[in-house]
């Protein structure tokens, strides 16, 4: 008795499921790799200390720019007190037709190191947005310099400069 052909269907290749690696970061250390959000490997960490957490990396940068600004801040103090005290007046005034004036300040060095001076005159002795403002050469501890300085024309609206109450001040 023969049997009937017995239906078998072609073995057809299985598809295997795709490996995906864990994901995995690498010791700071050493670069080996290690799991997920640890930072060192078994070798550098055998006592298995936790990594910091992010508020205490924060806080750390954040005490590092506070420190930051106020060693800025210290240096910064200590470079500029040596300068000055600037002593100023205007030597000689004169208007012009067009609105302007011109004037002639003497800046001294009243300090005792060299220094630049910032300088600003004034139409009525109130620090205005528009004043003209300077600033000098550097000068030696008790050099004087004289600068001759043109004040711009008022802009509309601006009462015109009255050099007689023209003032300096030097910083």
């Amino acid at each position: 008795m023969s049997h009937p052909p017995r239906l078998t269907s072609p073995i057809l290749p299985t598809a295997t499921a795709p490996v995906h690696p864990e994901p995995e970061d690498h010791c700071v250390r050493c670069g080996r790799p290690t799991p997920a959000g640890v930072s060192l490997c078994e070798a550098d960490n055998p006592g298995a200390i936790k990594a910091p957490s992010a508020t205490q990396v924060h806080g750390t940068i954040l005490v590092g720019v506070v420190a930051g600004f106020l060693i800025f801040g210290l240096l910064a103090r200590f470079a500029v007190s040596a300068a000055g005290p600037f002593e100023a007046d205007i030597q000689g005034r004169a208007p012009r037709a067009d609105g302007a004036a011109e004037v002639v300040v003497r800046v001294v060095n009243a300090g005792t190191s060299p220094a630049s001076a910032t300088c600003r005159v004034t139409r009525d002795g109130v620090p205005r947005q528009e004043d003209l403002t300077f600033r000098t050469e550097r000068l030696a501890a008790g050099a004087t310099v004289q600068v001759t300085r043109t004040l711009p024309v008022p802009v509309v609206g601006d009462p015109a400069f009255d050099v007689d109450r023209v003032t300096v001040a030097c910083t």
